[in-house]
């Protein structure tokens, strides 16, 4: 291409020895414009340079992307018809469009929302509420993708989902290494054993994440074994010692020594049986003598009746157990008639004249020593002429004239400490609703044996349930309504102290936090009879607070175990919890609850339990024993609706009052009790219509939501149901016995009738109405009738008026 300047080879810019190489490099300047003039460059030199009249042209050589298409990949070709055909007809006609239509509707929203305030907070307030909306409709939608996976409907939890999962997660190997340790030691309150069991469970709670866990002690009257014997003379006065150790001995009995002193046999120390030794003049009055007797269920009323017709000591005999009759039964003989808790301090809910009295202390006034059935069998054999066993009391009754004096010498000192620690193990779940409202499952800890079937099998569950708990909320993200306390009770052999210190220093708080207490010290391997297709069925047997009966019958939850139900009936570390209104219930079998050998002796072992674990059928019957264990206390807790029954509570007290009326008619005005049932009854059948008005609302449709009105309503149902139990109970106590509040449920002082077979027989209603028959004291009888006719109608008034309050009439 020619062009109209000339190369300034031959021009001297500065430098001496310039070549056209060097030249080159500069820069070329162009005319633009035909007739610019001459550009003057100073470059020491002037030289007038004539610019070219039109700039250079120049070629481009652009390639069509379609002429070689041939030549690219086939994946290629795809790629740029898809941007072609669709993603630019997409971007033309609807995306850009949609963004200018969205930002012509946001610039009119913000203008009009200008005209009412600062458009950037209200458009994230409007933006609130349409989530809330989205929010509501997923959740009442009942199709959300996690629904199983967090075991919930709508507001509230799917139990089943959570019980499924807990079949799966029963640690077997745990409850046996539990009960390993548990057992590995003797444990009685206050002990090194103890000590070291109870830093074991505390640690137990921590590792599972329970809230507030702490170590709850209280300063009590304990005693522990010393020294102990007993010698006899037989026919040719010769003296004869038995073999005595630390296993004869009787938790809170009396020191004592007594020399040459008459031994007669008992049977079990019934009021007939002594009654009839009296009237026989085998006992006489102002004669010194010991009681020779075989344990009754009730211990501590054959000490009150032993004392009563002026013994002056007792021994005890134990049962074999099977073949070995060599066994010791130490039972505690603490005498919580009058009340629980320290033997020797006045009762902290003791009138002054209780105090005062020292027949209201709260252990034996007598010494007290078991011996073994060998033995037993040696003594009676010296009290009757000719071959008598143990059970030969029916020979005894039959044929009182061979009996012969037989002398013994008993010396009992054990080791008194006055105020020595036990202590209560307390964690706690917390609720995610009703936080100021709980329940308790509980277990009895101490030991003077090893303990292994009766309370250690207990405490082990205690442990196997916290576990299941803690699973179920770490996979589930789980939190029950309401609050649970797992608590290992101490001092049980002490006249229940652990539990009495507890309610002694909590007394108001507990009663308006503890709607319900469970115990589970009592269980054992349920395996105890056969249904009609030859299938091994676990038998359980739950006491229980007349509201949660209907509860317990169901047989939702427990299709292994025949399951029977009644009225709380025999002393625990529950009693304090009853005496003051709480409602208990306590689950057992039958073994541990009639403490059947081996419990309480020294045979009672994890080694001699091992077998029975080994079992695969008894392996089957502990998973589903915690299985049950779980439903029950989760249903109890975590329903939305508190499952007390308000009908059959009057329906129970009513059955009651009927058998009172029979019995005693004529004697006793019983219509102001009436009068106040018929009052509970109303109140039950608004309970039960507003239940099934509120199933209707909330799982009418499956979704279980909850609307908030109705909430605030269910919730205060819930407070007021709670408040059922604690009002049946009379500030001042029972007559005598001041301790117990409660006047509906509650033992009477004596447990026996006119005959020595008492069962079935009601000793747990209206205590204070049978304590005054039971003494022949009409006038305070009826007293009692009123008082209770009084707090029935005072209660359930109350209850009307705290409905009102909430809208319902």
């Amino acid at each position: 291409m020619s062009s109209n300047y000339q190369p300034l080879a031959n021009t001297d810019l500065g430098h001496e020895n310039a070549t056209p190489a060097a030249s080159s490099s500069h820069t070329l300047l162009m005319n633009q414009h035909s007739n610019d003039s001459p550009v003057n460059f100073d470059n020491g030199t002037d030289t007038n340079i004539t610019p070219p009249p039109e700039p250079p042209s120049y070629e481009f050589d652009i390639e069509d992307p379609h002429s070689d298409l041939h030549k690219i990949s086939h994946l290629q070709r795809v790629s740029i018809g898809f941007q072609e055909k669709i993603l630019e007809p997409l971007m033309e006609n609807i995306i850009h469009p949609f963004f200018q239509i969205l930002r012509f509707i946001q610039d009119k929203a913000d203008y009009y929302l200008s005209k009412i305030g600062n458009p950037f907070i209200l458009r994230r307030f409007f933006y609130i509420i349409l989530m809330s909306f989205v929010a509501y409709y997923v959740l009442s939608s009942g199709y959300l993708l996690n629904e199983k996976a967090s075991g919930s409907r709508g507001m509230f939890f799917q139990h089943d989902i959570l019980f499924q999962y807990a079949k799966k997660s029963v640690d077997l190997a745990k409850f046996e290494r539990d009960l390993e340790y548990i057992s590995s030691m003797p444990h009685a309150s206050g002990t090194k054993g103890d000590a070291a069991i109870a830093r074991y469970i505390q640690d137990s709670f921590n590792n599972n994440g329970l809230k507030l866990v702490k170590e709850m002690e209280y300063p009590v009257y304990s005693n522990y074994p010393g020294n102990v014997s007993i010698s006899y003379y037989d026919n040719k006065n010769e003296k004869h010692d038995l073999k005595l150790s630390t296993e004869n001995f009787n938790p809170l009995s009396s020191n004592g020594e007594l020399s040459r002193v008459s031994l007669i046999y008992g049977g079990k120390g019934t009021t007939k049986d002594l009654q009839n030794l009296k009237d026989s003049n085998t006992i006489e009055d102002g004669k010194d003598y010991v009681l020779l007797l075989k344990y009754d269920k009730i211990v501590s009323q054959q000490v009150l009746i032993a004392e009563k017709f002026g013994a002056k000591a007792i021994i005890f005999i134990s049962e074999p157990y099977g073949k070995n009759i060599d066994v010791v039964q130490p039972k505690p003989v603490g005498l919580p008639q009058y009340s629980t808790g320290d033997a020797l301090s006045p009762s902290w809910l003791s009138s002054v004249e209780d105090q005062k009295n020292a027949k209201y202390w709260r252990l034996a006034h007598i010494p007290t020593v078991p011996i073994s059935s060998r033995q037993g069998q040696e003594l009676l054999s010296h009290l009757f002429s000719g071959d008598r066993t143990v059970d030969g009391d029916k020979n005894y009754d039959n044929n009182n004239e061979n009996v012969a004096d037989v002398l013994v010498d008993l010396l009992l000192q054990t080791n008194v400490r006055e105020r020595h620690s036990v202590s209560d193990i307390v964690g706690k779940i917390e609720g995610r609703e009703q936080s100021d409202k709980a329940i308790i499952i509980a277990a009895s800890r101490n030991s003077i044996n090893f303990g292994t079937s009766y309370p250690d099998f207990g405490t082990s569950a205690l442990l196997s349930i916290l576990q299941l708990f803690q699973e179920l909320k770490y996979k589930f993200d789980w939190k029950p309504l309401r609050n649970i306390y797992f608590i290992s009770f101490g001092g049980s052999e002490l006249n229940y102290a652990g539990s009495s210190g507890l309610i002694q220093q909590r007394l108001m708080p507990l009663k308006d936090e503890i709607y319900s207490l469970i115990d589970i010290s009592q269980l054992g391997i349920p395996l105890d009879n056969d249904d009609e297709n030859g299938k091994t069925r676990g038998k359980l047997n739950i006491e229980t607070h007349p509201l949660l009966k209907k509860f317990f019958k169901s047989k939702d939850g427990h299709p292994n175990f025949d399951v029977s139900v009644e009225s709380v009936r025999h002393y625990g570390d529950w009693t304090p919890f009853l005496a003051n209104g709480i409602p208990v219930s306590v689950i057992s079998s039958d073994s541990a609850r009639n403490r059947f050998p081996p419990i309480e002796t020294s045979e009672d072992t994890f080694e001699h339990f091992r077998d029975t674990l080994e079992d695969e059928r008894n392996q089957q019957a502990v998973s589903d024993l915690l299985i049950f264990l779980l439903h029950i206390s989760t249903k109890l807790v975590d329903d939305p609706l508190l499952p007390f029954d308000i009908v059959n509570y009057v329906e129970d007290i009513d059955e009651r009052l009927q058998k009172l009326e029979q019995e005693y008619s004529g004697k006793l005005n019983f219509i102001s009790v009436i009068n106040g049932l018929l009052f509970w009854k109303k109140i039950g059948n608004e309970w039960a219509s507003w239940t099934q008005g509120w199933e209707n609302i909330v799982w009418s449709h499956g979704d279980g939501i909850e609307p908030s009105l109705l909430s605030i309503h269910r919730w205060t149902w819930n407070k007021k149901l709670t408040n059922i139990g604690r009002r049946t109970c009379s500030p001042a106590g029972l007559p005598n016995r001041t301790f117990y509040k409660n006047v509906l449920f509650g033992p009477t002082l004596m447990q026996e009738g006119s005959s020595n077979n008492d069962e079935g027989v009601d000793f747990w209603t209206f205590p204070g109405v049978k304590d005054a028959i039971y003494d022949n004291d009409w006038n305070r009888a009826q007293e009692q009738v009123d008082l209770v006719g009084n707090i029935l109608h005072q209660s359930a008034a109350l209850f009307v008026e705290e409905t009102n309050d909430i809208g319902y009439k």
